[in-house]
């Protein structure tokens, strides 16, 4: 008895068809019938009893089909602990980000990983900037990337690339066929924006030179997408990182314009536990945020 054996018998009470059950396991009708005698034989007992053209469990058959189906949960259990055994030996990274670098800046990276590290394990955990900066973070998180430091003294933040605003608009709009975006055009046009404590507006407006005042705001949400959406209903303007506005999708809806005379980096930075040691999996994966393996913010925006 083995646990082929099993299956077979526990497909058949399943189905109620010999035919069908052979197909599911790649063995001829007769095969099936054959596995089902011998156990009998082995086990001195009436597993099934035929009715004309179909047949049913006796009690004995009953008994056995319980227990068959026990065994087979377990042996599936045993199966995926193993194959988490040998992930884990091999290392696993479980990577925490807020919400828009994991929506429009990690996708890509993470495509590029598994491209060749189809056997590790990655675990994304999202969390918004503030949550992340003060919480008492999970010991399980092994890496993280945030748009500035993290203030913890328990980690490093290393700069490993930057995005950059842009002025998002509706290709119809009057500032549909421009080249770039004057920010004098913020004075008579608010901006559809950020919420006031959100990272990417707090970049921004420090990002902004002494001699512009600080923009007004028609509405403010917490993200982009509902930002676009605003845009879309409201033919409004906003101020956005590069990367979230460059899918196909979007193509022939949204004009992105640089800003004129004006260029305000977003940075990017990679923060891990100073007491980590980087298993195989994170090396790589750091190898390519780091764009040691020809991957960077250009390319994802050129790529997407």
């Amino acid at each position: 008895m083995n646990i082929r054996t099993l299956k077979i018998f526990s497909d058949l009470v399943e189905n109620a068809n010999f035919s069908k059950t052979a197909k599911l396991n790649n063995v001829s009708q007769s095969a099936v019938s054959q596995k089902v005698r011998l156990l009998e034989e082995r086990l001195n007992v009436n597993l099934l009893e035929k009715k004309q053209k179909s047949f049913q469990l006796t009690d004995e058959g009953a008994v056995f089909y319980h227990h068959a189906k026990l065994i087979l949960s377990e042996y599936d259990t045993m199966l995926k602990d193993l194959q988490n055994y040998d992930i884990q030996t091999l290392g696993g990274i479980s990577l925490l980000v807020n919400y828009w670098i994991g929506n429009y800046i990690i996708p890509h990276y993470v495509r590029e990983y598994f491209k060749t590290s189809k056997i590790f394990t990655l675990d994304i955990h999202y969390g918004d900037y503030k949550n992340i900066q003060t919480a008492n973070l999970d010991p399980r998180i092994n890496l993280i990337v945030l748009e500035s430091p993290l203030q913890n003294e328990g980690f490093a933040s290393e700069l490993f690339t930057k995005d950059e605003f842009v002025m998002v608009c509706l290709a119809q709009s009057e500032f549909g066929n421009r080249q770039t975006f004057s920010m004098e055009h913020l004075d008579t046009h608010p901006l559809i924006g950020f919420t006031k404590n959100h990272s990417l507006r707090l970049i921004f407006e420090q990002g902004l030179e002494k001699k512009i005042s600080r923009p007004h705001y028609l509405m403010e949400f917490n993200q982009i997408e509902l930002i676009k959406q605003a845009i879309e209903m409201h033919n409004g303007i906003a101020i956005l990182p590069k990367s979230s506005v460059h899918l196909p999708r979007e193509e022939h809806l949204f004009q992105v314009l640089p800003l004129k005379d004006m260029h305000i980096a977003i940075p990017l930075y990679l923060i891990y536990r100073k007491t980590q040691k980087p298993n195989r999996a994170m090396e790589h994966f750091i190898a390519i945020l780091k764009g040691k393996t020809t991957i960077s913010i250009s390319k994802l925006i050129k790529n997407t």
